[in-house]
């Protein structure tokens, strides 16, 4: 039975232009370029940070087609689990396992963390599958300054969604703005899924696994009662009784009594074993979910971001019966529109984001995706309910990759857990 996925793997392991054989072209410059960028650590000169252009996309020139490379943007980070841009802001945030936020500044790499809660003194329970999880800035950031983080809280590895708020302007967040909105102890220390991020709807939404160990063994991600094995969505603007975020009306559960054998109001998806890589598609709002496998499947799960979805884990792994191993439940579960066999070299699947960027028109509408373990870079386009045209979009070994996701305009980055940044591009 398969039990180490994302995480316990990753504890083993301490406007381009020009082209090569491997899919990754060489430092660009110019008007194009990803690299340059001064080092410095902002806020300098009363300058505001969230108002520097970013030079290598805000100037890019458009360029048509559909092959893809990669380029260099930034190097030296340790052990990064996920990249993202702010609403507004043209900066690059990566955290780190250990508890670090990372800027990436114009290309460059500051030296400062934004934010760092790691170490024995620190809020952060690092190793194994469990660390700083996951990152999402407020769509009105620039004017509220207000960001959330998903960590394993230090000593007790229980889930923790906590709000900050960073120095107006600046590249420093406030450690002591920490304001804790919902925390939660776990059965195991496996299977945390662990990204959030915010809608299209304005909400946010937090991704957890079965609850860990192997074959959800409580058979949590069916049971509405419990957090594990769902997609949570939260109102970060609101308060429901006592709770420090508000429960949307349209939950599927908005009403339940909430004691503790009710359904939790939190709740919008179930079915879910290890959702470490989800996202949403600006364009169209649809959801895209990674999910990583058990023995012999690894999914991506898309829909419309509808209330109530069941994406079938125990029953199904993949499109094939799990537990039981024959005469499953089907009716009501929806389908992967891809999966791929772990025999295959494929292990840890890590979800991406369609691309909605400006630089490359020909890239518009195409969800890349990738593999912690096989490393590469895959795509296709989803239209009528199915995957169309999935293949892989660079053959050659990326490394280990944690994350594919958007800055603030919708170009795309792949993050590698060597410490690696490279924009996707058209060379």
């Amino acid at each position: 039975m398969r039990t180490s996925h994302v995480l316990m793997l990753l504890l083993g392991w301490s406007a381009a232009c020009g082209g090569n054989s491997s899919g990754e072209i060489d430092a660009p410059g110019g008007d194009d370029g990803d690299g340059g960028g001064t080092g410095s650590d902002g806020g300098g000169d009363n300058i505001d940070a969230r108002d520097q252009p970013d030079a290598a996309v805000a100037t890019c020139t458009p360029r048509n087609g559909t092959t893809v490379a990669l380029a260099p943007v930034a190097t030296g980070l340790d052990q990064p689990l996920m990249i993202t841009g702010a609403p507004g802001d043209p900066r690059l945030f990566v955290i780190e396992q250990d508890g670090r936020v990372r800027v990436i500044k114009d290309g460059a790499l500051l030296p400062t963390p934004f934010l760092d809660i790691s170490g024995s003194s620190g809020q952060v329970l690092a190793g194994g599958e469990r660390g700083l999880l996951g990152i999402a800035f407020h769509p009105d950031f620039r004017n509220n300054d207000r960001f959330y983080l998903h960590y394993s809280a230090r000593p007790s590895g229980d889930h923790v969604i906590a709000e900050f708020l960073a120095n107006p302007g600046g590249d420093t967040a406030i450690p002591g703005s920490r304001r804790e909105l919902l925390r939660f102890s776990d059965p195991f220390s496996n299977h945390n899924g662990g990204m959030i991020e915010f809608g299209n709807d304005g909400m946010l939404y937090i991704a957890l696994g079965d609850g860990g160990s192997g074959g959800d063994p409580g058979n949590r991600a069916q049971n509405d009662n419990v957090f594990f094995g769902k997609l949570l969505r939260i109102n970060v603007d609101t308060r429901t009784g006592t709770k420090q975020y508000g429960i949307p009306a349209d939950n599927p559960f908005a009403n339940s009594a909430d004691g503790a054998n009710d359904p939790r109001p939190e709740n919008w998806h179930k079915g879910l074993r290890n959702p470490f890589r989800f996202s949403f598609d600006r364009g169209t709002g649809n959801i895209y979910i990674g999910d990583v496998g058990q023995e012999i499947w690894e999914e991506i799960d898309v829909a419309a971001n509808s209330p109530g979805i069941n994406w079938g884990w125990r029953p199904r792994e993949g499109r094939h019966c799990y537990s039981p191993s024959t005469g499953c439940q089907t009716a009501g579960l929806t389908e992967p529109v891809v999966e791929h066999n772990q025999n295959t070299g494929w292990d840890s699947i890590i979800g991406g984001q369609v691309y909605r960027g400006s630089c490359f028109p020909g890239l518009v509408g195409t969800y890349f995706y990738g593999d912690y373990t096989r490393g590469q870079l895959w795509a296709f386009e989803y239209s009528g309910g199915v995957a169309m045209n999935n293949r892989q979009a660079i053959t050659a070994g990326l490394g280990n990759i944690t994350a594919i996701h958007a800055d603030s305009l919708g170009e795309l980055y792949v993050l590698t857990h060597n410490g690696a940044v490279r924009r996707i591009v058209v060379p």
